[in-house]
């Protein structure tokens, strides 16, 4: 039930929490007040000075459902409209409202599920903005579409909501002309006339908010815009301040980044923070280890929703809520299982003094002395095996997977190092600031270091050709003459042939067909990945829209940009042993003719004719006959 009352630590004022009792508070308060204009000049000077104090003594909001605490399921609500009295979350969210304001930084981002009045607290905030802020401040309150900005009689818009606080509010609180119709109060559009605050709506186009400039801007339900990044890009010059709004809509879009960047202010609203939802909420152990926060309320939303519904509506998971490509379970059990920190670190490369020229002599010699291998707690060359020697152990055989960025910082190039016997996946050369020509003298400088058993004594090497892997392919194959690579397969015959195209070419078929098998050997075994990095942005590929799959965080970029990116999916994929079956062609065998036949004479005649006189070494040195 919480407290009965909550006194206001600013202005020191007691006000009663529960329904009926605060309900019956206000009428008194405010038929006293009615014709007190000390009494109104008091509780106004009240309101201006705590957030609180005017949301608990003066909101009313509007709401159909409510939850039964011990079946946990929805029921209809007995009246709608009801006073707005704060939980303790809100108390929180509330105050960070107004710290964010007044210090720096000021943006905040709010991760919620739904149902946790996170709207109507953005509101509520700017509307106390609106009614009481001195300097008469310019806000602007943003959703995804206009209609859910402002359209009458739409309770999820945004400016009904401000309505709907007017419509309760006295008269000597109230500005004057700022009801429905009134001169201040049109289109997406309210006025203060007593404070010179305006509050005014826009829909969230790439262009919305371009040249304004606002105290507060709110951006509601920013998951779910079209232009998500040019909206946060055009807002930061816009707003002092900027709110951001919204239940996730998968991991790729815009706010999951921002979320993510570590660069604002995330607070959370989980379901377990409302009275009625998080009613005897406990913990339980989860299978794959950690443990998560129950209650009644979820367990029958478990059992009614789809998972990916569950996690965008109740637990507020980015990854999850979007359209994953692999199947989150198995990378959550392997990480559980397998992934840990290298054991060692080290930067890996060629010796300066090896000119490209001479670096297919060291290759035709598998001689490891071109390679300088130093340790370093921050090298680029991560090991999760113990060494011998320095190196792996030789008599092992080994596999780079390599995923080519163009070295530009926007994203990392990779070297993936897996053990053909064990399949483990011993090293990770992972970069940002490398260049495909300087890649290529790194990944000849691990395979130098990887060696390998007899024959071969160097790993294969498999890259994707795509965009910047031509450039490194071509130093790999022309320059410094590796021999053993993958050669483009050409399948669809009776039996698969390699053709002389080096590298592997990515199309959304090859592309489909290399993760798939990715996604069959993390669910039923054969491979063995100690890198939590990888693992982790693995359960970040997506579906996009125009079909393609690759890193949630490219879904707004184009098949071009896509094509310049390098990740560790890819090299790790490239790692596993594309399956070849053995294609055996069996014949007829031969029909012998039954002994005694006459097929069996003529048989033993013709053979006799041959032999003529000579015989056999078996009749030779037989001397019993």
């Amino acid at each position: 039930m919480g407290n009965r009352f909550w006194k206001d630590p600013k202005s020191g004022l007691l006000v009663p929490k529960h329904l009926d009792e605060n309900v019956s508070w206000k009428e008194k308060i405010l038929l006293k007040a009615e014709n007190d204009t000390i009494l109104q000049a008091d509780l106004l000077a009240a309101c201006k000075e705590s957030l609180l104090f005017f949301t608990n003594a003066f909101v009313w909001t509007y709401h159909q459902f409510d939850i039964d605490p011990i079946s946990g399921e929805r029921i209809e609500s007995l009246s709608p409209h009801v006073p707005f009295i704060t939980w303790e979350i809100q108390d929180e969210l509330f105050n960070e409202f107004e710290e964010r304001l007044a210090h720096a930084p000021h943006d905040i981002l709010i991760s919620k599920c739904r149902d946790m009045g996170a709207s109507w607290c953005c509101v509520i905030f700017m509307h106390w903005l609106w009614l009481f802020h001195p300097k008469g401040p310019q806000l602007l309150e943003m959703s995804r579409t206009r209609e859910y900005v402002d359209q009458t009689g739409n309770h999820k818009a945004l400016f009904q909501k401000h309505d709907k606080i007017n419509e309760w509010l006295p008269e000597w609180m109230l500005p004057p002309d700022c009801m429905v119709g009134d001169k201040y109060r049109t289109k997406m559009h309210m006025h203060n006339s007593l404070t010179g605050s305006t509050i005014d709506g826009e829909s969230t186009t790439k262009h919305a908010g371009s040249g304004d400039r606002r105290l507060v801007a709110l951006l509601d339900e920013f998951a779910k815009v079209e232009f998500g990044n040019e909206m946060r890009s055009a807002t930061r010059d816009v707003a002092f301040m900027r709110i951001i709004n919204s239940t996730p809509a998968g991991a790729g879009t815009e706010y999951s980044r921002w979320k993510k960047s570590g660069q604002i202010k995330v607070f959370h609203l989980p379901f377990w923070e409302h009275p009625e939802k998080g009613s005897g909420r406990h913990v339980v152990e989860k299978d794959l280890g950690g443990y998560e926060i129950r209650s009644p309320w979820f367990e029958v939303e478990e059992s009614v929703r789809s998972p990916k519904e569950l996690a965008q509506e109740v637990l507020a998971q980015d990854i999850e809520s979007g359209d994953m490509f692999f199947t989150g379970i198995n990378f959550e059990k392997h990480k559980a299982l397998f992934a840990c920190p290298p054991l060692t670190r080290f930067n890996i490369d060629l010796k300066s003094g090896i000119a490209n020229e001479e670096v297919r002599n060291y290759v035709k010699r598998r001689n490891y002395d071109a390679v300088k291998i130093t340790r370093n707690l921050k090298g680029e060359l991560r090991v999760w095996i113990h060494l011998l020697l320095g190196r792996p152990d030789q008599s092992k055989s080994y596999r780079l997977g390599i995923d080519v960025s163009k070295g530009q910082g926007a994203s990392n190039s990779v070297i993936s190092v897996k053990c053909r016997e064990t399949g483990e996946k011993i090293a990770e050369w992972r970069g940002a600031n490398t260049p495909p020509y300087e890649l290529s003298r790194i990944a000849v400088a691990i395979a130098l270091w990887c060696g390998g058993k007899l024959p071969q004594r160097l790993p294969l090497m498999k890259w994707e050709m795509n965009g910047p892997g031509w450039d490194f392919g071509r130093m790999i194959v022309t320059q410094f003459e590796y021999p053993f690579y993958y050669k483009k397969i050409v399948s669809g015959q009776i039996a698969a042939t390699e053709t002389k195209k080096y590298g592997w070419h990515a199309d959304p078929i090859s592309k489909n067909e290399l993760l798939m098998q990715y996604d069959r050997v993390m669910a039923h075994g054969g491979y063995i990945n100690h890198s939590e990095w990888a693992l982790e942005e693995a359960m970040y590929y997506i579906h996009f829209p125009d079909g393609y799959i690759g890193p949630a965080t490219l879904v707004q970029e184009n098949s071009s940009a896509r094509k310049t990116h390098g990740d560790c999916v890819i090299a790790d994929a490239l790692t596993l042993e594309e399956g070849k079956a053995a294609i055996l062609v069996s014949k007829p065998g031969k029909i012998e003719p039954p002994i005694g036949s006459t097929g069996y004479r003529m048989k033993m005649a013709l053979r006799k004719k041959k032999l003529g006189n000579k015989k056999s070494w078996r009749q030779k040195y037989n001397f019993l006959s």
